[in-house]
């Protein structure tokens, strides 16, 4: 018996679901899929059956407004931007 990792890299994910990495990756730059764990090049399994079941309608309990996620998707803001905003916020910087 094999227990496969939860945590898996860009290829192991995009074979995962099916897709090319490249895909992979334009769904992860789109927010179809979620980011990377931060500090890391490794994605959560669970994160990312989480996501599949929201996109495709599964996802009964959505815990966020559906306006707020539409500004979250299409701001415009990297993950990376979206870091250093919260970061620069909790140290108090404008």
């Amino acid at each position: 018996m094999t227990i496969e990792p939860r945590l898996m890299g860009r290829k192991q994910a995009a074979l995962y679901l099916g897709i090319a990495e490249s895909t992979f990756s334009l769904w992860v730059s789109s927010h179809k899929m979620p980011p990377c764990i931060p500090g890391t090049r490794k994605w959560d399994r669970r994160a990312i059956d989480a996501k599949l079941d929201q996109i495709s309608g599964l996802d009964v309990s959505p815990t966020e407004d559906r306006y707020d996620q539409w500004m979250r998707e299409n701001s415009g803001e990297t993950d990376l931007q979206k870091w250093r905003r919260e970061r620069d916020a909790k140290r108090g910087k404008k």
